[in-house]
């Protein structure tokens, strides 16, 4: 996540898509940034070869020569359609070593940078690189429960008939009233949609508002912003 993320004191009830200033192709490290994304690469690349142990031998050629010579002259476009690229040489590498018999059916030539299956397991990335930002903030704040009141909400309860309070003790152990959860429920959401946009921005070449919002759009993230001011 950017080293804009906002302190844990700072309240925000709106989203500027732009407000990250790390974008991928700045990356002092490439191999450091795309750690952030590896589980990612290592689905869809357990996907194309129907192995863990061959995705991690993907995964080592991948860090190390990202270690030796960066992101080269790939080094433009949107982040996702590098990996892509870095997936499918890996893979393709990692087959040519294997008997015929252990090579998996997937055709690596028709894992494309649109292909749906990797914008699912990207936006999921995404959304989940999000989720644990605003965790972090909610430990760096505990008296102000964002990610736990917002996640409660959000997600699906095995218990239907609880309240949402009810709910966030049981779960999260969290003692809050309906009162609050309402004062802090927006707040929770603009932060969430704030730090999605902050991910996305950081995987394009040059950010702008546009270019997010058509991102946003290209991996139907646009839920999140419903009702948000931006």
């Amino acid at each position: 996540m950017s080293q804009d993320t906002p302190a844990a004191n700072q309240r925000t009830t709106s989203v500027n898509l732009v407000r990250s200033s790390n974008p991928w192709t700045q990356a002092n490290s490439a191999a450091g940034f795309v750690l952030r994304y590896l589980v990612i690469v290592r689905r869809q690349l357990v996907t194309v070869l129907g192995s863990p142990q061959h995705a991690d031998e993907c995964l080592k050629l991948l860090i190390a020569h990202l270690v030796s010579v960066g992101f080269g002259e790939h080094k433009k476009g949107k982040l996702r359609d590098f990996l892509i690229r870095a997936i499918r040489s890996t893979a393709k590498a990692r087959l040519a070593e294997l008997p015929e018999e252990q090579r998996s059916a997937v055709g690596i030539e028709s894992i494309m940078n649109n292909n749906e299956k990797w914008l699912s397991l990207w936006r999921t990335g995404l959304l989940e690189r999000a989720w644990r930002s605003l965790e972090q903030l909610e430990h760096k704040k505990p008296e102000l429960p964002m990610y736990s009141v917002l996640h409660c909400a959000t997600t699906k309860s095995k218990q239907p008939s609880q309240t949402l309070s009810q709910r966030i003790k049981l779960e999260k152990g969290i003692e809050i009233d309906e009162a609050r959860i309402r004062e802090v429920l927006p707040e929770a959401r603009a932060m969430f949609a704030q730090l999605l946009a902050d991910e996305v921005a950081e995987t394009l070449e040059k950010p702008t508002a546009q270019e997010v919002k058509i991102e946003l759009q290209t991996l139907g993230l646009t839920k999140a912003f419903d009702g948000i001011v931006i």
